[in-house]
C-alpha cells in the first residue's frame, strides 16, 4: 500500500487513496491508510444521547481523561497507533475507481462516523490545539471502512469491539518492561520485583510475578508490587519516560521518597529500603506475617498497600530528616506501628480487600506515630 495521494479531477479536489478489499461474514469491507490531518477534518463523531436523533448514535460520551491521556503520549518519540480506526462510510461520500483498487473522495466533506478510535482522534486534536501541530502531521492511521451499515449493524460492531476485549493482567504488562533497553521507573519497579523475590528476605518467593503463583508462599501480585511502589518514585511515570527518552530534564520531585534515588541511579537503595522496612514489620509483627496465618491481612495485598501508603508517610516525617533507613530504625518505628493497633485485630473482617480497607489500615497503624 502506497501513500495517500491529492489528485485534482474535473476540477474537484479528491484525495484518491489506496485500499484493500476484506471479505468477512459480516460482509465486505476495506483496509486503508490516512494522514491524521485528513480523518480530523473528514470523519464524525456522534455520541448516543437521549434526542430522537442522538438514539440512533452507538458512540459513547468523551472521557477528557482519556484525550488528555492521548495528547500528552503523542509527544513521545515512539508514539504509535497500529490498530485501526473504525469508521462506517455514509452512502456515496466514496468512490472507488473502476478497475483500480483506489477510493476517492471530496476533501472536506464528511465521509463517515467513527465507530472505534474516537479517543485516538479526540486526542491528535487537543495536541494539535497545544501546538502540536508537527508532530500530528507526522501521523498516518490504519482505517477500516465499512459500508452499507444499519444503525443496528454499527451498535453490534461497536459493542462487540468494547465487550469482548480481555483485559491484559497488570503483572504481565510491568514484567514486559524487562525487554525494553532503555531505563525507565516502572523498569526498575519490574526489576526491583524481580531483585527482591529472588533473595531472603521478606518478599523472597513472595510475588507472584506475572501474576501466576508458582510456590504456596506467593501473596502478592507483580502488578500490585509494581502500582505501590511507583508512586514512591514518580508521579507521572509517562510523562517522566518520554522527557527520559527527549533527553529533556527531569525536575527532582521531593514529594516522592525514592525520587532522588531514582535520579542517581541508585535502584539497589531503594531495594534496600523496602527489605529493611518490610523485615521490620515481619519482625515486630511476627504472627501477622507468618505464611499460615491465612486470616491476616498484613502478606494480602490490602496489608502491602497500606504499608505501603506508611511507609510514605513514615519517611516524609521521618527518616528524610535522620536519613537512617536501617533496619534497626525501622524496627522502631514499627514498634510504635504496633502500638496503634495493639486492640485491633489486623484481619480480613475488621480490614477488607479494598481500596477503603487498605486506607483505614493505614490510619490505624500510624495512630501513635509522631513526625520529628
Amino acid at each position: 500500500m502506497t501513500n495517500a495521494n491529492v489528485s485534482d479531477s474535473d476540477n474537484t479536489r479528491t484525495l484518491d487513496v489506496e485500499y484493500i478489499e476484506i471479505n468477512q461474514p459480516i460482509g465486505k469491507f476495506y483496509l486503508a491508510m490516512l494522514p491524521a490531518e485528513v480523518l480530523l477534518k473528514q470523519v464524525d463523531i456522534l455520541r448516543r444521547g437521549m434526542s430522537e436523533e442522538q438514539r440512533q448514535n452507538v458512540q459513547r460520551d468523551l472521557s477528557l481523561t482519556r484525550q488528555r491521556e492521548i495528547a500528552a503520549y503523542i509527544s513521545d518519540p515512539d508514539a504509535t497507533f497500529p490498530t485501526s480506526i473504525i469508521i462506517s462510510l455514509y452512502d456515496e461520500a466514496v468512490t472507488l475507481v473502476p478497475g483500480e483498487r483506489v477510493m476517492r473522495f471530496e476533501r472536506g466533506v464528511p465521509i463517515g462516523k467513527v465507530l472505534d478510535g474516537q479517543h485516538r482522534l479526540e486526542g491528535l486534536k487537543l495536541a494539535r490545539a497545544q501546538g502540536l501541530e508537527d508532530i500530528v502531521s507526522e501521523f498516518q492511521l490504519p482505517v477500516v471502512f465499512m459500508v452499507g451499515l444499519e444503525p443496528g449493524d454499527e451498535a453490534y460492531i461497536f459493542s462487540t469491539i468494547n465487550s469482548k476485549q480481555a483485559r491484559v493482567s497488570s503483572s504481565l504488562i510491568s514484567d514486559l518492561f524487562d525487554l525494553r533497553q532503555a531505563r525507565s521507573p516502572r523498569k526498575t519497579c519490574h526489576e526491583i520485583a524481580q531483585t527482591l523475590n529472588s533473595r531472603p528476605g521478606p518478599f523472597y518467593r513472595g510475588i507472584k510475578m506475572l501474576g501466576s503463583k508458582k510456590y504456596d508462599t506467593e501473596y502478592l501480585s507483580q502488578g500490585t508490587f509494581v502500582k505501590e511502589l511507583l508512586p514512591l518514585i514518580t508521579r507521572n511515570a509517562d510523562e517522566y519516560e518520554r522527557r527520559e527518552k527527549r533527553d529533556i530534564e527531569v525536575k527532582p520531585d521531593p514529594t516522592c521518597p525514592f525520587n532522588a534515588f531514582y535520579n542517581d541511579g541508585k535502584d539497589g537503595v531503594i531495594a534496600k529500603v523496602l527489605e529493611n522496612f518490610f523485615g521490620a514489620i515481619a519482625e515486630v509483627f511476627p504472627n501477622e506475617w507468618t505464611d499460615a496465618a491465612d486470616d491476616f491481612v498484613l502478606r494480602k495485598s490490602v496489608g502491602y498497600t497500606a504499608l505501603m501508603k506508611v511507609l510514605k508517610r513514615v519517611w516524609q516525617d521521618k527518616i528524610a530528616h535522620t536519613n537512617d533507613a536501617s533496619k534497626e530504625a525501622f524496627v522502631g518505628i514499627a514498634k510504635t506501628l504496633k502500638e496503634g493497633v495493639v486492640n485491633i485485630p489486623l484481619t480480613s473482617q475488621n480490614f477488607g480487600s479494598s481500596g477503603g480497607g487498605a486506607g483505614r489500615l493505614a490510619e490505624a497503624l500510624l495512630r501513635n506515630f509522631v513526625s520529628d
